[in-house]
Formats: C-alpha cells, structure tokens, sequence
C-alpha cells in the first residue's frame, strides 16, 4: 500500500513546484502569456500625405519595437489645445502630442505638458530653444521650415549684397512682408524688439528698416504678392523670398532656380526667424507611467530616416541636424537650408519676442498699405506693447 501511495504523492507534489516555479518568473514580452506592450497614444495635426507617413512610421516602430504600440489620433489645429486641456482635466489623453510651435506654446500655458521625456541632443538651437520655458524642455524639434531668396537661375544670377539685389531688373516679391519673412535683414540691419528688458518697437533702427522697406516698394523692386512663388515659377520675377520648403514645388513644376541664404545678403550678420515648425511633447499626466516606452517612440520618430519620409511625404524640413549628413541632403536646398537653419534666431519659448513680432507685423502692414505713416504705425504698436506688459506683470 505504501509502495504505491508514495510515487503518487510525488508526482503531484513536483506538479506543485512546477506550477510555483512557473508562476514565480516573470513574463516576458512578446510571448505566449507574457507582459502586454505598452500603448503609445500620439495625438497629432497631419493632414494627407504626411498623415498616412507617420501612420507608416508609427507602424515601423511597433514593428522594431514589439514593446510598444504606436496608437494615432488626428486632433483639428483649432481644436488642438482646448481638446487636450479637456482630456488631461479628466485624468485621460495621450502620451505623446505632434503639433505646431504655436500650439504647443497653448498647450504649455495651459499646464498640460510635461518635461521631454527623451534627450535629444542633435536639434538646431533656435529649433530646440523655441520649445524651452525657463530651464526646461518641453518639447522636441521635429520639422520646420526657414526663409531663402530665390533666384531663377535662367534670368540671373546669385546678388552679393542687398544694393545688388533692388538694383536688378524685374525685382524681388515676397508672399508677405513680415518679421518671419524679411527677420535676417531686419536684425541684420539693427532691428530689435526688446531692449533693456522693455519693448522697443519705435526704436530709430525699426523706423529706419520699415522706410527702407517702403521705398523700395514703391519703386516696384519690391512686390508684396500672396501668389509669388507663382510668378516666380511662371518666369515674372526673378526673385522671390519663402521658406526652403518650397523648393519641392519648384521642382515639381521642372524651375530652373538656385538659392541663398538671407543672411549672405548682410555680410552674415542677419539671423533668420524659423517658420512653421512641429515639436514632440509629452502629456503632464501620462508621461512618468510610461517613460522608457515613451523614449522608444520618440527617438525613433527623430531618426533621419523617420524625418526623411515625412519630408517626402511632405514639405517642410528636418530640425535636427543629423539628417543633413545623409547623403540625400547634400544637393539641393538643403546645404543652403542647413547654414540658415544653423544661424537662425534663438528664441525661447517663453521670450516676450514671440508676443511683440505680430504688433510689429500689424505696423509695418499699416505703414505699406497706407494707413498710417511708418512713425504712426511703430508708435501705435509701441503703445500696445507697453500695456500687454502691464497686464502680464
């Protein structure tokens, strides 16, 4: 009777150790009955193309990456900042929000970022300050765009200087005559909109570039045209001012066309303001859970390649600078874009700057359209400035 109870009973105890030792190790991911990826949530603002290319990285990622899933979630622009306050005050949201520069400046106000949760050391400074408040990062360059002087390679050649430039036959037109798009010849030129820590936008050097702009509009060798670069690929001007992004177009459209930076224009003394620009920021209630998944996503979004498909995909250009070691970036407007974007405007996210360059843009519009003369208009926009300082302080 012994004999035959005593295997039984050791039978069933080693089935005990080994249930106690299969439940006592830890699951391993992307096994049968192992941990379950982490879900990446990215709201973001793409439309078309490059909509359907982050749709495509997102997937090469949980693909090299079978510890995360990359879920998407298109979000309006104008609806962007409201919908994310809303979301986080209900403790929900995403880990992840891809949006303009401006938007996320909301959503920093608004108190729904996070510290970035990834390091990237690789961005354009004015790219990566622009997304800085106080010490802090809260968001990461991804894509931007910055202002270059076209030229039609069939009709002219490269000017040295800015005489050479408004002396030339046919002119030069810009989709608009704004801080963002004529900034390196402004500053270059002494232009400021702070000093001493107050606002300055009567100052002597602002008047002076505003007149300057004023005459040579009115000797036509300066044209205000919101279908520029139109006319410019049409063969009706020679020269044309807009962001480096354009030059996709340009070559869709077969242009004969070189190009420089603003800056060259200035004896390199101008610093461009970067365009529209995206940034990768973290949500202020979803980020500590998920940091190391999170870091997956977004250094893999920061790769030249991943950027280099939303390029295609799109128009605008990488902010960080690895991608202009490829050797695609080596031709055509990227080496121009590449010393441009080195020597952009370095602005924090947080600078009282980003509040003042629309007054300004309202002045100096007033001051070419006619409606007030450039001292009126700069002193009007000084006024303004002034009291949105009072009310902030």
């Amino acid at each position: 009777m012994i004999s035959r109870t005593l295997p039984r009973s050791i039978f069933c105890l080693l089935i005990i150790i080994f249930l106690v030792i299969g439940c006592s190790q830890a699951p391993q991911t992307g096994e049968p009955g192992g941990q379950a990826p982490a879900v990446i949530e990215v709201w973001h603002s793409l439309l078309g193309a490059q909509a359907d290319a982050l749709e495509a990285q997102a997937e090469a990622i949980t693909k090299a990456h079978p510890e995360v899933i990359v879920k998407l979630k298109y979000i309006p622009e104008e609806k962007f900042a409201a919908f994310s306050y809303q979301a986080e005050a209900g403790g929900e949201g995403p880990e992840i929000f891809i949006a303009r520069r401006e938007v996320i400046r909301q959503l920093y106000g608004q108190g729904t970022l996070a510290k970035t949760a990834y390091s990237d050391q690789e961005s354009f400074p004015a790219a990566s300050t622009g997304f800085r408040f106080g010490d802090t990062q809260y968001a990461l360059p991804w894509l931007t765009d910055v202002p270059l002087l076209y030229y039609r390679t069939d009709m002219v050649s490269a000017p040295g200087t800015l005489a050479d430039l408004f002396s030339s036959q046919g002119g030069t037109s810009v989709l608009a005559a704004d801080t963002a798009t004529l900034s390196a010849w402004w500053n270059g030129q002494g232009g400021k909109l702070m000093n001493a820590g107050k606002p300055s936008l009567d100052d002597p050097s602002n008047l002076a570039f505003l007149q300057q702009l004023m005459a040579w509009q009115s000797a036509k060798t300066l044209r205000i045209d919101p279908q520029a670069m139109s006319a410019f690929a049409d063969g009706q001007t020679p020269y044309v001012i807009a962001g480096a992004s354009q030059a996709a177009l340009l070559n869709q459209k077969k242009v004969p066309w070189g190009c420089i930076s603003l800056a060259d224009l200035t004896a390199g003394q101008g610093e461009p303001l970067l365009g529209l620009t995206f940034g990768i920021a973290n949500s202020a209630i979803m980020t500590n859970d998920l940091g190391p998944e999170i870091q997956i996503v977004e250094k893999a979004l920061l790769q030249p390649e991943a950027e280099g498909a939303l390029v295609k995909a799109g128009s605008l250009l990488p902010a960080n600078t690895a991608y202009y070691k490829l050797p695609e970036a080596q031709t055509g407007v990227f080496p121009q874009a590449y010393r441009a974007l080195s020597k952009a405007w370095v602005l924090a996210g947080n600078a009282q700057e980003w509040n003042l360059i629309s007054l300004q843009d309202t002045a100096w519009s007033s001051a070419l359209t006619g409606s007030l003369s450039p001292q009126d208009a700069l002193t009007n926009a000084q006024t303004q400035a002034l009291k949105a300082l009072t009310k902030s302080t």
